[in-house]
């Protein structure tokens, strides 16, 4: 058999060929099958971002509807439906800031305002800025505004805060003392409640929103009480609601022109109306008093711009107010005083006399000196203007001559010009040896050091904010040695009446400096620079960080040097992401601030939608910010999800004739938003021919890129024309769960 075995060379040579054809074949559609995945992979991840777009597009729509018509307790739920990707919230990412000049010829900027540490800087160049003041806007479900009761308060009275659209349902009230949980009040808007806090130490509040709080010793006093939405230039305001004890309560309302005053209580509403005399250097007053056999919520509105004294000594009107500047300022230039029968006191901080004037008198008043005038002029009717030469602080009393400052009142601030600061002056006149200084934090740590006393160093902490003090007739410093500023009340004999500020606002910072740069000022809350998101938010939650807060540049305008130059307004707010992966992972679309977002393909950040906001007719600017802010209760994942987005609040930042009106934005996307939002810039001849010249722009309004290089900012431009501003802060409360079935 061996011998009929042939090899037919020609067939193995085929066989071989063959399986070398087919290897090779297999290989090429194997590098093919490589080479095309990423363009597989390019087009499922086109198919993820066109998706998901158009469901988030749908999502801003709900979004914007809810914010800007909804009223508190509306919802909208809306299903996003994910393909292979996730949807997450991200907290320390997104956020976004308004800014606002109150001047014209004023620019105002910043720089770092959202980076989490402990500093701002700033830039305004055309005068001195005097300094600056932040408020923790508290945003957010899990931010409580949070309350410290210094120990000598005996009484307060409370009413939430009423803004254009308040929470529907009662607001919660958490009540402790030394971290140790007391009660729970629930408290519906339009009503007020009275608590007795001598019981405890260390008293504190904890409200899911803002409280309106009369802090009273004694039989009471008066103070000036703030209106429910004051003017972001100057602090006066057209409504107020006021949580008013049983007694007799005093209103005094002050105004520069004359004034259409409607008071409501128990459902009923009366109207009064006042004139002025046609005199420039003489304002319009109207006092009303209000017997209440209990507690109840009072509340007044006028038809100009005005400022309003509440009494509620039944000891012949007895207390003592620290005057508003007409700047807003607690020092100044210019007052408007009280048509009360009483004293003015008048403080001169500066090293040189100053000389007060007003309508048939005057007086000059030594350096750091005290004069006490008896008012009002018996020669005039109405509420008397006086005007000074130099920067002093003023109070109106109403005592007897044995306790002439009987009262509570604040100490300005002698380097901010406002409650709180890092040097603070005043002058006590009388030996009745009932004054006491009482100092509390304004900050999370500082350092303080009483003049003309025995008493040492004295250190404030975020948990042991006060400190109080028994002093003597004469001149006293308190000055900040490190840390944070402070703020100060002085309290003559056994009464007084305060309105309290929640932790975190009015916090300020001296700056007197006059710079062409910018200017880095501290921020007086704890840095959180590098934590986590879990430690961050910990630091919002208990007010050690602020969560989202506002800016008042104070400076000179040729007449004062404390000013409300301009505002400004920065939120941290959550972006709602989808993350998926093509060729390359770390692909999103997110909806961020009411704009729609991503950075598919290649990382290349795109706006598909801008934030909503509304212009004109004519040099009008208006916009309402949608805060989504994610409920504990919150998920994350891959699966079909519902989100059910509900209007807790809705609050007026701003409304107002500005100047300028600046946005910026927070990385990853400003730059891209800025110049997105100025697409109609390239239809201008003037920018064309003049690039980076807003003084030459004159064919165009809109958004128009800042002209710095890179820069995230864009200002609303109208030509110079002076624009009726209007800004609103909607907060919606989303829990997003998977969805069943």
């Amino acid at each position: 058999m061996k011998q009929n075995l042939t090899r037919n060379e020609e067939s193995v040579s085929a066989a071989i060929a063959t399986v070398l054809l087919f290897g090779g074949v297999v290989s090429i559609i194997g590098l093919m099958l490589v080479s095309m995945l990423p363009i597989i992979e390019e087009l499922e991840g086109s198919i993820e971002r066109d998706d998901m777009s158009s469901q988030m597009m749908i999502l801003s729509q709900q979004t914007e509807i809810l914010s800007e018509h909804g009223m508190p307790g509306d919802s909208t739920e809306i299903e996003l439906i994910p393909i292979d990707g996730a949807l997450s919230w991200d907290t320390t990412r997104g956020g976004m800031w308004y800014s606002s000049t109150w001047n014209s010829d004023t620019t105002f900027r910043m720089k770092g305002v959202l980076d989490f540490d402990d500093s701002v800087q700033i830039k305004h160049p055309e005068s001195k800025s005097t300094s600056v003041c932040f408020d923790d806007l508290r945003l957010g479900p899990t931010k409580p505004f949070i309350y410290s009761i210094p120990d000598y308060i005996e009484e307060i009275m409370i009413s939430p805060n009423q803004g254009i659209a308040s929470p529907l349902g009662p607001i919660e009230i958490k009540v402790q003392s030394a971290d140790l949980f007391i009660e729970k009040i629930e408290l519906n808007i339009g009503s007020t409640v009275k608590l007795t806090t001598t019981e405890f130490q260390s008293y504190k509040l904890e409200s899911t929103h803002e409280l309106n709080i009369l802090a009273s010793l004694g039989s009471g006093g008066g103070t000036i009480f703030m209106p429910d939405n004051p003017s972001q230039s100057d602090f006066t305001g057209r409504s107020w609601s006021i949580p008013m004890d049983q007694g007799t309560n005093t209103v005094h309302i002050m105004s520069e022109t004359s004034n259409q005053i409607e008071l409501m209580m128990d459902g009923q509403e009366t109207k009064h109306i006042v004139t002025n005399d046609e005199d420039p250097r003489i304002g319009v007053s109207w006092t009303h008093t209000i017997a209440l056999d209990s507690p109840k919520l009072v509340s007044l509105s006028t038809s100009a711009p005005s400022r309003l004294i509440l009494l509620t000594s039944s000891n012949n009107m007895t207390g003592s107010v620290t005057l508003q500047s007409t700047s807003g300022a607690l020092i100044g230039s210019e007052f408007i005083t009280p048509q009360l029968t009483g004293n003015l006191e008048l403080f001169n901080p500066n090293e040189e006399i100053a000389t007060i004037t007003w309508k048939g008198g005057g007086i000059s008043i030594q350096a750091d000196s005290t004069a006490i005038i008896p008012w009002p002029p018996q020669t005039v009717s109405g509420a008397p203007i006086i005007d000074s030469d130099k920067e002093i602080s003023a109070y109106w009393h109403n005592n007897d001559s044995i306790n002439p400052s009987n009262g509570l009142s604040i100490i300005p601030a002698k380097d901010t010009g406002f409650s709180s600061g890092k040097a603070h002056t005043y002058d006590i006149f009388s030996n009745s040896g009932l004054e006491s200084i009482h100092t509390q934090l304004a900050g999370y740590a500082s350092m303080i050091n009483y003049s003309n006393t025995n008493s040492a160093n004295h250190n404030l902490t975020f948990n042991n904010p006060f400190h109080s003090l028994q002093i003597s007739q004469g001149s006293h410093n308190i000055s900040v040695e490190e840390g944070h500023p402070i703020r100060v009340h002085r309290s003559t004999g056994d009464s007084g009446l305060i309105q309290l500020m929640h932790d975190g606002e009015q916090r300020c910072v001296g700056i007197n400096t006059t710079a062409s740069g910018w200017i880095t000022t501290e921020l007086p809350w704890n840095s959180v620079s590098g934590r986590s998101d879990g430690q961050i938010m910990n630091a919002w939650s208990q007010g050690t960080h602020p969560s989202s807060y506002s800016v008042s540049l104070i400076g000179n305008n040729g007449k004062t040097d404390h000013q409300i130059i301009a505002s400004s307004w920065i939120f941290h707010i959550s972006r709602l992401t989808y993350s998926f992966s093509s060729s390359i992972t770390g692909l999103e679309v997110a909806y961020s601030n009411g704009a729609v977002v991503t950075n598919h393909p290649e990382f290349l950040p795109t706006v598909l939608k801008q934030p909503n906001d509304r212009s004109g007719p004519g040099p009008r600017f208006a916009a309402t910010i949608p805060a989504l802010n994610p409920t504990a209760d919150s998920v994350s994942g891959g699966g079909v999800m519902n989100l059910d987005i509900e209007l807790a609040y809705r609050e007026s930042l701003a409304s107002d004739i500005a100047y300028e009106v600046r946005r910026g934005w927070y990385s990853p996307y400003g730059e891209e938003i800025a110049n997105s939002a100025a697409s109609g810039l390239d239809s201008s001849v003037d920018w064309t021919i003049y690039p980076g010249r807003l003084d030459l722009l004159t064919d165009y309004v809109g958004w128009v890129p800042d002209p710095s290089v890179g820069t995230s900012e864009a200002v609303w431009h109208t030509n110079g024309d002076p624009i009726q501003f209007s800004l609103q802060l909607s907060s919606l409360d989303v829990t997003m769960t998977e969805a069943v079935g």
